[in-house]
């Protein structure tokens, strides 16, 4: 029994390699159900069975709580659903099942390696996917086929470094002094210097800071039906030459990323629209890969990694925001745990080359994410007459898909919280069917690896009558009394932008697994598509 970094440590290739032709069994457990009492109930570790060294072939399983599961899953007849890392009842799951083990050999490395690794890593060295049951580890085997984004040849950037770019008396810090800690809301995206809690998934505009500033908690949600037009996000950071401290601007402008362009010039990152993501890994969370675009002009520090390259076609960034956004992309990240999403991490991710797969994603895409007319000429540039005769694949959505014009306008970006959310179901099933994974598939994916979206959308993800998302006070108030809660406890008052909603009855919760597999049954009807189970 010992720790279990060195089958995810970058730097552990040749332990790795060495333990692969040793293991026989290996059963990683974390001690989530206090087995033992005096380490904390995150601490993983595994259970291993070491021999001679040969010819790499053992037994493995993982997302285990209890001993008793393995020793049960040896001897199960294989029926029943696969379990998960939680069960439907969101408590740790402990089932048995045959599937659980996984047959680990050579060509199983070789799809660890496909999925992780780049080229100048053997195969015996590749680090470990921790798939909890074998439909995820087919799934992980489609995936490892599929074209990566890394093959565009993207240029990266961890943005300014918080800790040696930064300079501040005020907290008694001293760093080069590109920027400084300030509240306030920028006068321009060129004065704008994102963090982490400011994106999510297809936004740029999630939280923003409290005056107060107090930790990385003292955040509010930001509402986006109350939205500027021209809204700029609210920052703690601003440049140095915004507070009229010494450095200048073109001090800020030089030191911050540069990207080739053309034989030898070189151009600020910060002209590109880029594809942006949460640096920090949050790998049991309700999602592990946070991306969106932002607009040109816009800097972040290195909690948040960025994509883009000068020249490139909006249209091609658009589609690698499509698949950053998926459920898919987010497996592939979230299946082997890390505390960073690193720039080989994000090259690995799919994406999606199916033509025809394309505008109906660009669109959906795009209507998640231009929130605002920063983001006017990349909607403009990516505009396709196809859109106005596409469509959702459901009925639950408040705000036809289809009613866009090529210009960018207060009602082209999707502001409900139904709305938002069928698009990104819809991209979830469109980048499963152009990556040939099925709907039984996709749904497993969803209700095995994202334990926590999927306890979310049983019991906190609450919706009313005009699409809105029920905030907790509300919900809370209606689990009490139900329909015959007070006209009182409907009314709330959002914290970001202070407008009171009356949210509407009936309240309900959406099946997400459902809606993604009408979506991808209307899609394979649209497309023409069609994906063949694995085995």
């Amino acid at each position: 029994m010992h720790p279990e970094t060195h089958f995810t440590d970058e730097k552990a290739g040749h332990l790795r390699g060495s333990t692969y032709t040793r293991l026989r069994r290996h059963w990683q457990f974390k001690n989530e159900l206090m087995l033992f009492r005096e380490i904390d109930d995150q601490v993983v570790y595994g259970i291993h069975v070491y021999g001679a060294a040969g010819a790499v072939h053992f037994a493995n399983a993982v997302s285990l709580y209890h001993p008793d599961t393995v020793i049960r899953s040896s001897s199960h007849d294989g029926s029943g659903e696969q379990p998960a890392i939680k069960d439907p009842e969101g408590r740790w799951d402990v089932r048995p099942h045959r599937d659980r083990i996984i047959s680990v050999t050579t060509p199983t490395l070789r799809t660890w390696h496909d999925v992780l690794e780049s080229d100048d890593v053997p195969v015996e060295q590749s680090r470990m996917v921790y798939a909890v049951n074998r439909a995820v580890a087919d799934v992980l085997s489609k995936l490892a086929a599929a074209p990566r984004i890394g093959d565009l040849g993207l240029q990266f950037s961890t943005g300014w470094n918080e800790t040696i770019d930064r300079g501040s008396v005020r907290y008694g810090k001293s760093g080069k002094g590109y920027f400084d800690s300030e509240w306030g809301r920028p006068s321009s995206w060129d004065d704008v210097i994102l963090q982490g809690p400011n994106l999510h998934i297809g936004s740029a505009f999630f939280k923003y800071p409290n005056p107060t500033m107090l930790h990385n908690q003292d955040w509010t949600p930001v509402d986006l039906e109350a939205l500027d037009p021209d809204e700029i996000p609210i920052t703690s950071y601003k440049p140095s030459y915004a507070l009229s401290r010494p450095a200048a601007r073109n001090d800020y402008d030089a030191a911050y990323t540069r990207w080739p362009s053309g034989v030898s010039d070189l151009v600020s990152s910060r002209e590109s629209y880029r594809v942006a993501y949460r640096a920090m890994a949050a790998n049991t969370g309700e999602r592990t890969l946070i991306a969106t675009i932002i607009p040109p002009g816009a800097a972040h520090i290195n909690g948040i990694f960025s994509f883009g390259s000068p020249g490139l076609e909006l249209r091609t960034l658009a589609s690698v925001a499509s698949a950053s956004a998926s459920l898919l992309a987010d497996f592939v990240v979230r299946v082997a745990p890390k505390s960073g999403i690193f720039r080989g991490t994000f090259e690995r991710v799919p994406r999606i080359v199916e033509p025809s797969a394309l505008d109906p994603l660009r669109l959906r895409t795009l209507r998640v994410s231009c929130l605002s007319g920063g983001f006017a000429s990349l909607w403009e540039s990516c505009w396709d007459g196809s859109y106005r005769r596409d469509g959702w694949t459901s009925q639950i959505p408040m705000t036809r898909l289809e009613d866009v014009g090529p210009a960018w306008t207060f009602e082209t970006p999707l502001r409900r919280a139904v709305d938002r959310r069928q698009a990104l179901v819809e991209i979830d099933a469109l980048v499963a069917l152009a990556l040939g994974v099925t709907a039984d598939e996709l749904c497993t994916i969803y209700r095995t690896q994202f334990p926590v979206l999927y306890g979310y959308d049983r019991k906190e993800y609450l919706y009313d009558a005009n699409g809105r998302l029920v905030p907790t006070p509300v919900r809370q108030a209606w689990a009490r009394a139900g329909d015959n809660i007070r006209a009182d406890d409907l009314v709330h008052v959002h914290s970001g932008s202070g407008v009171a909603y009356t949210y509407e009855l009936p309240f309900r919760t959406l099946d997400r697994e459902a809606d993604m597999r009408t979506a991808y049954a209307e899609f394979e009807r649209r497309l023409g598509l069609v994906a063949v189970p694995t085995g």
